[in-house]
């Protein structure tokens, strides 16, 4: 159960890396795919977290009936770590719940041609000056040839 677990967890995270393939169509490389991945990620670590609570809870109960205190420590430590499972699932639930979101609700961002600004080129004695420029980058391209 374990191994199952951290395997979905692996396959889970490698989805949500490649959430944008350079180039490539179809239904597995559409941003609704990756959002209901992502969705159904949040279900589960939001399920493994009421479960590592119910652990805890668990743990802990134990920890006070515990006659020891070998035991007592031991069961403390579970709580505590049960409980720290808790919060991180959670919180990747809420980024992936929050990922899901905008991932199926988000438009996928155009490519807009860059404009480029054409300026007049310069003869100076035999020296070409070529000034082009890129508003978005904000640089400026120049270019000197020598014509004789």
């Amino acid at each position: 159960m374990r191994n199952l677990s951290k395997i979905a967890a692996l396959a889970v995270v490698l989805a949500l890396a490649t959430i944008e393939p350079a180039g490539a169509d179809g239904p597995f490389f559409s941003q609704k795919f990756y959002g209901y991945v992502a969705l159904s990620a949040s279900g589960w670590m939001f399920g493994e977290a009421v479960q590592a609570r119910q652990d805890a809870n668990e743990a802990y109960d134990r920890y006070r009936r515990a006659s020891t205190s070998a035991d007592a420590q031991t069961f403390y430590d579970e709580s505590r770590r049960f409980d720290t499972r808790t919060v991180v699932m959670g919180a990747l639930g809420a980024g992936a719940l929050a990922w899901s979101v905008k991932l199926l609700r988000g438009k996928k961002r155009e490519e807009l041609p860059l404009p480029k600004i054409d300026a007049p080129s310069l003869q100076i004695k035999g020296i070409g000056v070529d000034l082009q420029g890129v508003l978005l980058w904000r640089r400026v391209h120049l270019t000197l040839s020598k014509d004789f």
